[in-house]
């Protein structure tokens, strides 16, 4: 028996001057999108649709390999990490004439995704469709006797349900086989839509490692926390967090219960080392909901990665603040840990315990310091919206982001993603401004309002958060670092002396760029800007403006685009400067082909205060 798992194609291109979007769905705990302004397409690639964040789909692979196992003629698709067309999609489904279909879904894609199961049905009346995923629908009976392109619904963690049902599809279907099958939805002739009782979770080394081959290009999924390199393999070293978080969607919907489960340290290695002997990867992320919810088995684990000799291999992982202590650190140190996210979510202790998130902010500030002092990067994530939120408890917030030795952060708002406690708490409230599924796309954008905020007032704080992050941070390391004297010293090292005009490409974070200007001006060089216009306004306030040349025709560098504009602004003895808003230069591509069209050597200097 043929089986087909999919992770369907997600976006919308940029059409009539407005921008496009690309957006990720499994693998990610919630969906979210991302703009794109780049729709050219190669060979049923739109490459547009790659290069950012990028999660590997855990379940789905995970399912994929299981059925291997099993004996099934399985293949595994992720057409979102492809960057593929509906087209190629399509194409691809045709060729491959599956007699099972397995779709992972979410809130925000379940119409989009429902169409192409419609489609696909077109095509292969007889293929059986399965819909699993991160959608409260799926538990619905009713939604199963209204859909009738789904044959079968898979809700929760998955691997094991799907299974069985691969195996009873096989093998003979009976309505009592099925009734024997947890986690699942099917219909009877008989009593009509059946849904059977969640089961219990499986063990993880009891499943196989994710399968990496197929459809599942290795060297496209990546999250960079705090600048790792890529190609970076993903895998999960536990599932599951005994902690209640009313927001939290992967143990409310996936695991149904705060059951912790870890992998064994030689099992989560062997992954590591089997994966490394076919892909040269450049770093790993382990994508656990909880890191560090066991003291020994972390002590243990990061024994295991040094022990392998995997500690040269930059790494990242999610944990909490309050739960790292220096024995822990010691070990995750020697084992090569380069950066951790912790959640803080808020400054305000009373709106942590309004979240059910049980933990203590001094306890998180001592752990986040500690963390930092060890050289570990830190990436925190903090929240606005959260039940009892008020002005002065998101400035206490914003002022604490600024103040903590942090590398990067994440502003959100709350999202009371549907299935979780959180969203029945704001529709009892009356604060959901929208239930169309199809809004419920990230953090960004909000789809509910609170006691104290309106979703623009939320919106406004986000934007606002980010500035002043954004601000403080490079106006500290640019004075404590002492970056301008580095900057410039640099320069003069590289024989780019005073006589020069430099062209400076505005292609990093606003306030570093503004930074980098001012350095470069009061020193005596001859500065222009070549910049989108969107930044015209804050570069005016450092240069004159006739000394900015703009952009429109495309968001960001693209070299096809711009190279005969910027071309027109080189001339000999011209330098090309680059500020680059990480500290690796990846991502940077199209800047560096940019770069090359001056006649002399180029520079790009990052926020780390190193040329590259």
């Amino acid at each position: 028996m043929r089986v087909l798992f999919l992770n369907p194609p997600w976006y919308k291109l940029p059409e009539d001057g407005h921008e496009g979007w690309r957006g990720v769905r499994a693998g990610s705990r919630w969906p979210h999108t991302f703009t794109v302004d780049n729709a050219c397409e190669k060979d049923g690639i739109l490459p547009g649709l790659l290069g950012g964040y990028l999660p590997f789909p855990f379940w789905l692979a995970t399912a994929g390999a299981l059925a291997k196992q099993r004996g099934f003629d399985a293949y595994v698709r992720d057409s979102i990490a492809l960057g593929e067309t509906y087209e190629n999609f399509y194409g691809f489904v045709n060729s491959y004439n599956a007699d099972v279909i397995v779709i992972e879904t979410a809130s925000a894609t379940l119409k989009h995704d429902l169409a192409i199961a419609n489609n696909i049905k077109k095509s292969y009346p007889s293929c059986i469709v399965v819909f699993t995923g991160l959608h409260i629908e799926l538990e619905d009976k009713s939604f199963l006797e209204r859909t009738p392109v789904i044959d079968y619904i898979a809700y929760g963690e998955y691997e094991a349900s799907v299974m069985k049902l691969l195996e009873v599809i096989r093998d003979g279907v009976s309505d009592r086989l099925l009734s024997e099958i947890p986690g699942i939805l099917f219909r009877s002739e008989l009593l009509g839509v059946v849904k059977t009782e969640f089961g219990e979770l499986v063990g993880l080394d009891s499943l196989p490692w994710a399968e990496r081959e197929d459809g599942l290009p290795a060297l496209n999924y990546f999250d960079g926390v705090c600048g790792l390199p890529r190609p970076q393999l993903q895998l999960m070293s536990t599932r599951g967090c005994p902690y209640g978080c009313i927001f939290c969607v992967w143990p409310q919907m996936f695991y149904k219960s705060g059951k912790y489960r870890k992998r064994t340290p030689q099992d989560v290695v062997g992954e590591i080392k089997a994966n490394l002997e076919q892909v040269p990867y450049k770093s790993f992320y382990i994508d656990d909901d909880t890191f560090n919810m066991s003291k020994a088995s972390v002590i243990a684990l990061a024994k295991a990665i040094t022990d392998a000799g995997l500690n040269t291999i930059p790494w990242a992982t999610m944990g909490r603040a309050d739960r790292i202590d220096d024995e822990q650190l010691d070990a995750l140190v020697e084992a090569g840990l380069y950066s951790i996210k912790y959640g803080v979510e808020s400054a305000e202790q009373s709106i942590l315990d309004a979240s059910e998130k049980y933990i203590d902010i001094n306890k998180v500030i001592s752990g986040i310091q500690k963390t930092a002092a060890r050289g570990i990067k830190v990436h925190l994530t903090f929240t606005f919206g959260l039940p009892g939120d008020t002005i002065e408890t998101i400035e206490k917030t914003i002022d604490l982001a600024c103040q903590l030795p942090c590398d990067t952060v994440q502003f959100s708002i709350a999202t009371p993603y549907p299935g979780t406690r959180m969203y029945e708490m704001y529709k009892e409230a009356g604060w959901l401004q929208s239930e169309n599924w199809e809004d419920y796309v990230g953090s960004t954008k909000a789809v509910s309002r609170t006691e104290n905020f309106t979703g623009e007032q939320l919106e406004f704080y986000v934007h606002e958060a980010y500035r002043r992050f954004n601000l403080s941070r490079q106006v500290k390391k640019f004075h404590d670092g002492n970056y301008a004297q580095t900057l410039c010293d640099g320069l003069l090292d590289r024989g780019i002396s005073k006589d020069k005009r430099i062209v400076l490409l505005q292609c990093a974070n606003i306030t570093f760029s503004k930074l980098v200007l001012t350095a470069l001006k009061n020193n005596g060089w001859d500065v222009k800007v070549f910049t989108h216009e969107r930044f015209v306004d804050d570069l005016s306030a450092v240069i004159d403006a006739p000394r900015i040349t703009t952009f429109n025709n495309v968001k960001n560098f693209d070299y096809h685009k711009l190279s005969s504009q910027l071309s027109s602004l080189i001339d000999d003895g011209c330098i090309v400067f680059a500020p680059c808003s990480n500290n690796d230069g990846s991502g940077y591509e199209e800047v560096r082909k940019l770069m090359a069209l001056s006649p002399d050597p180029s520079v790009m200097f990052t926020m780390e205060g190193t040329f590259i």
